[in-house]
């Protein structure tokens, strides 16, 4: 059975995360996405790609679901809250230390 619905926009993370990385199943938002995708037989994501080198990440890193929502909802890097923690307690402010992991 096939289930049809709108995808607004902002929200094709949600979708991603809830249904698509679970093997197409609905899982539910209390089920932490490693779980559901082991009871869902599906592997987890993994990065891949020339480009991972340049933003600090590795060809064949877990994708975690923190990563999925920076990228996809805010459009920031997937690391972003490590970056802009380390710029400030390096000493940045804070406008200085959001600027490590803008948005795109």
């Amino acid at each position: 059975m096939m289930d049809i619905r709108p995808i607004k926009r902002g929200q094709m993370y949600r979708y991603y995360l809830r249904q698509v990385v679970v093997g197409d199943s609905l899982r539910p938002a209390s089920t932490p996405l490693g779980t559901a995708q082991a009871q869902a037989g599906v592997p987890p994501g993994r990065w891949m790609g020339r480009g991972l080198a340049d933003v600090g990440l590795s060809t064949g890193e877990i994708v975690t679901e923190d990563e999925l929502r920076h990228l996809f909802s805010e459009g920031r890097h997937p690391h972003a809250d490590r970056l802009v923690a380390e710029q400030l307690a390096a000493g940045k402010e804070l406008a200085a230390a959001a600027g490590a992991a803008p948005r795109s």
